[in-house]
C-alpha cells in the first residue's frame, strides 16, 4: 500500500520538528512488502528534503524494523550536523572545523556581550574573532 506524498511528508515533519536525538518514531506496515514500499516512499520525500533542508534532512535516519511480530517504518533523529567536519593535519592533530551562517555568530557574540562578557572572554570562547566581528561588538557597545 503506497502511502500518499502528503502523509509522508507531514510525518517527516513531525519527526523532524518533535523528536530530540536519539529519539524515535515507529510508524506500522502491514507486511513485508508493506514496509519496504513505505520505507522507500520516506527516502523519496527525505530526499527532496535535503534539497530544500539539508541540515534537518541529514538529522533523519529511516529504517526498517520487525518487533513484537509487526512491521515499523522507524523515523530516528540522530546527532549529526553537516556544519561541522574535523580535518587531520600531517602531524596527526585534528581540528574540527565548523561551515557557519555569520548572522548566527555576530547574534551570539551580540548577546554574549549584552550579558557582560569582556572582548578577551567572547574571542577565547570562539576560538577568535574577525575584524568585522571586532568591529561589530564595538559598535554594539554604543
Amino acid at each position: 500500500m503506497e502511502l500518499e506524498r502528503d502523509i509522508v511528508v507531514t510525518w517527516l515533519h513531525r519527526a523532524s520538528e518533535e523528536l530530540t536525538t536519539g529519539e524515535e518514531m515507529l510508524l506500522p506496515a502491514e507486511t513485508g512488502p508493506d514496509q519496504k514500499d513505505k520505507r522507500k516512499a520516506f527516502i523519496r520525500e527525505l530526499r527532496i528534503l535535503s534539497k530544500i533542508d539539508p541540515i534537518a534532512a541529514a538529522e533523519l535516519q529511516i529504517t526498517a524494523r520487525f518487533r513484537d511480530h509487526r512491521f515499523w517504518i522507524v523515523l530516528k533523529k540522530i546527532a549529526f550536523s553537516p556544519l561541522i567536519a574535523f580535518k587531520k593535519d600531517r602531524a596527526g592533530k585534528v581540528v574540527r572545523v565548523i561551515i557557519e551562517d555569520d548572522t548566527e555568530k555576530l547574534r551570539r557574540i551580540g548577546l554574549m556581550k549584552e550579558d557582560g562578557y569582556s572582548l578577551k572572554d567572547i574571542e577565547e570562547m570562539e576560538g577568535g574573532l574577525s575584524e568585522e566581528e571586532k568591529n561589530f561588538l564595538k559598535r554594539e557597545r554604543r
